[in-house]
């Protein structure tokens, strides 16, 4: 028997068992999927995330211990997803994180079928590490109930605090709960640079990196507010090869 022109290593987290049995066979009926993982609440699914690869999961909102947007904010590395929910206004949250589709429940072979053909097409187009592709013009983020596309060249830095992140630019403040982690994936890499656990800066600002007595590292950012941040030990060698 020849195997299928394209096979996806496949996790699903879902903590229903009758909708986790329903996405067991349904996934066990194509081919194209290689079912390689389960999950029954948030923190077995970050574990096997940070343990493991996966082409596709089917990753469940509501979770116990951990949400499904609450798994995402914690990877370095988001796989495609195509998200399960009883709630459609989640729809939202789910296409910020670059979902390729949605199953609200309940869902049908059918409808499961039809996620399963979006989602070979976009990764076949996109190749292996698209997901981790920026958009040319653009951050494109979720403020409140508004999108904003934020060019690139107006960003100065990027900061984080608690369980939501801060664009700056010269005009305007933007508060989004993305983790930096994910943000950071959407950046330009030769634009965007970490310095600190808390910090991302646009390299395009950078002025300076000066040292104190103590061996502490600041770098000084040419915004109007003439910024200073400082620079974590493990960060400097990089921002040094830059300058």
């Amino acid at each position: 028997m020849s195997q299928p022109a394209q096979e996806l290593k496949i996790l699903i987290v879902e903590d229903e068992a009758p909708t986790r049995e329903l996405l067991v066979n349904y996934c066990l009926s194509r081919s194209e999927l290689k079912l390689t993982g389960l999950a029954k609440d948030g923190l077995e699914a970050l574990n096997s995330l940070q343990t493991n690869w996966y082409d596709l999961v089917f990753l469940d909102i509501n979770l116990p211990k951990l949400s499904g947007l609450e798994v995402l904010e914690k990877l370095e590395k988001i796989p495609y997803i195509v998200f399960i929910t009883s709630l459609r206004d989640k729809a939202i949250e789910a296409f910020e994180f670059g979902a390729i589709d949605y199953l609200l429940k309940p869902f049908s072979r059918e409808r499961f079928n039809k996620a399963v053909d979006r989602a070979l097409e976009f990764i076949g187009k996109q190749g292996a590490e698209s997901q981790n592709a920026f958009n040319e013009h653009g951050l494109f983020i979720l403020e409140k109930e508004n999108y904003f596309l934020i060019p690139y060249k107006d960003i100065v830095y990027i900061s984080s605090r608690d369980n939501f992140s801060i664009i700056h630019t010269e005009s305007k403040e933007y508060v989004t709960y993305k983790s930096l982690k994910a943000l950071e994936t959407k950046l330009p890499p030769r634009q965007f640079l970490r310095i600190f656990k808390q910090f991302v800066i646009n390299l395009e600002y950078l002025i300076r990196l000066q040292s104190d007595s103590t061996g502490n590292y600041t770098v000084f950012l040419k915004d109007e507010e003439e910024t200073q941040l400082p620079v974590g030990r493990k960060y400097i060698s990089k921002i040094k090869e830059l300058l």
